[in-house]
C-alpha cells in the first residue's frame, strides 16, 4: 500500500498546473502602475539630473564668486594697507604742523605780548603828559585828541586782556566829551590881536583928535592978496588950539611915560593869555580890568580904535574859564595794571 500512495503522489506531481485567468481590467491598471512608476522614476531622475546640473552650475558661480571675493578682498587689504601708510604719513605731517604751528603760535604770542608791553608803555607816557595837561592848561581838546590815538593803538593791538583798558578809555572820553567847551584859541586870538594894536591906539596927549575945520575961501575976496592973507590967518589960527581935558594926569605923560604905558598894557595882555592857559580866571580878570583902566584913563575912547578895543577887553572880561575838567586817572591806573600784568607773564 505505501508502494501505491507514493507512486500517486509522484503521478500528482509530474501533473502540470491548470492556469488561472485574471480578469482583464486588472491587468490594465497594474500595467498602467507599473507605467506611471517608471514615468515618476524617470521624471525624478531627469530632474535630480538637472537638479544636480544646477547645483553644479551654482556652485561654478559660487565658485567664481568666492575667487573675486577673494581677489577683491586681497585688492582691499592692499588698498587698507596703502591708505593705512597715507595715513601714518598724513598724521606725521599733521603732528609736525602743529608742532610748527605751536611753536610759531608761542613765537606770535611772545612778541605780540612784548609789542603790548611797549605799547602799553608808550600809552602810558602818553595818558600821563596828557593828564598833566589837561590839569595845567585845561585843554580839553587836547586831552580828547591824546585819548583817541590811545584808543586807535589798542584797537590795533587788538589782544582781549586789553578790553578793559579801552573800556577806562571811552569812559574818560565820554567824560570829557561832556565837560563845557572854552574856546582858548578864539580867547587867545582877540587878545594877541589887542597886543597889535596897542601901539596905534590913541592917547589924549596926542595930535589931530579934535576934527579940523574945513577953511572955506572967502567968495567974496576980488583979488588974490586978499584971498592970500585969509589963509594965513586960518593957519595961523590952527597953530594954537584949545582942548578941555577931563584927566590932568593924561596930560603930564611925556614920549617915554607913553612907551612904558604901552608896554605895560602888552604886558597886562600877555599875563592874561598866560591866564586862559592856565584857567587863573582871577588873574585873568585882574589884567582885564587893568587893561581896561588904562584905556579910559589915558586914550581917547572916542576914537573907533578905543572903543573897538574896550568892547572887546568886555566880552573878555565876560568870559568864564573856572571849567571843572575831569582827570584820566581811571584810563592810567588801567594802562599800568595791564602793562604790569604783561610784564610778569612768562613766554
Amino acid at each position: 500500500m505505501t508502494q501505491e500512495n507514493n507512486s500517486d503522489s509522484l503521478s500528482a506531481a509530474l501533473q502540470v498546473p491548470q492556469r488561472r485567468t485574471m480578469p482583464q481590467p486588472a491587468l490594465i491598471l497594474a500595467l498602467a502602475a507599473i507605467l506611471s512608476s517608471g514615468g515618476v522614476w524617470l521624471y525624478q531622475q531627469n530632474a535630480m539630473e538637472q537638479l544636480k546640473a544646477d547645483l553644479a552650475s551654482q556652485l561654478g558661480s559660487n565658485q567664481k564668486l568666492q575667487n573675486e571675493l577673494r581677489s577683491n578682498q586681497a585688492q582691499m587689504a592692499q588698498i587698507q594697507q596703502q591708505l593705512q601708510v597715507q595715513v601714518e604719513t598724513q598724521a606725521g605731517k599733521l603732528a609736525e604742523s602743529e608742532s610748527r604751528q605751536e611753536a610759531l603760535t608761542g613765537m606770535y604770542d611772545m612778541l605780540t605780548r612784548t609789542e603790548s608791553v611797549h605799547t602799553l608803555a608808550e600809552l602810558e607816557q602818553m595818558l600821563t603828559f596828557a593828564s598833566q595837561q589837561l590839569q595845567l592848561s585845561g585843554d580839553v581838546n587836547l586831552a580828547l585828541t591824546g585819548l583817541t590815538s590811545i584808543d586807535q593803538q589798542l584797537s590795533r593791538l587788538n589782544r582781549p586782556e586789553l578790553i578793559s583798558v579801552r573800556q577806562a578809555v571811552t569812559r574818560d572820553m565820554d567824560a570829557l566829551k561832556a565837560t563845557p567847551y572854552l574856546d582858548v584859541v578864539g580867547v587867545t586870538a582877540k587878545l594877541d590881536s589887542l597886543i597889535s594894536k596897542v601901539d596905534k591906539l590913541p592917547l589924549l596927549i596926542d595930535e589931530g583928535h579934535d576934527t579940523p575945520k574945513k577953511h572955506t575961501p572967502n567968495t567974496e575976496a576980488h583979488n588974490t592978496a586978499q584971498q592970500l592973507i585969509a589963509e594965513l590967518w586960518h593957519e595961523f589960527k590952527q597953530l594954537i588950539q584949545i582942548r578941555r581935558m577931563d584927566k590932568p594926569e593924561a596930560a603930564l605923560l611925556t614920549p617915554d611915560q607913553a612907551f612904558f604905558l604901552r608896554e605895560n598894557i602888552k604886558l597886562r595882555l600877555l599875563s592874561a593869555r598866560s591866564s586862559v592857559l592856565q584857567r587863573n580866571e582871577s588873574a585873568f580878570r585882574t589884567d582885564i580890568s587893568a587893561i581896561q583902566r588904562y584905556l579910559n584913563d589915558y586914550f581917547d575912547v572916542h576914537m573907533p580904535a578905543t572903543q573897538g578895543a574896550l568892547q572887546v577887553l568886555k566880552q573878555l572880561e565876560e568870559q568864564q574859564l573856572s571849567v571843572a575838567v575831569p582827570d584820566l586817572s581811571a584810563s592810567l591806573t588801567a594802562v599800568r595794571s595791564a602793562r604790569t600784568t604783561a610784564e610778569r607773564v612768562k613766554p
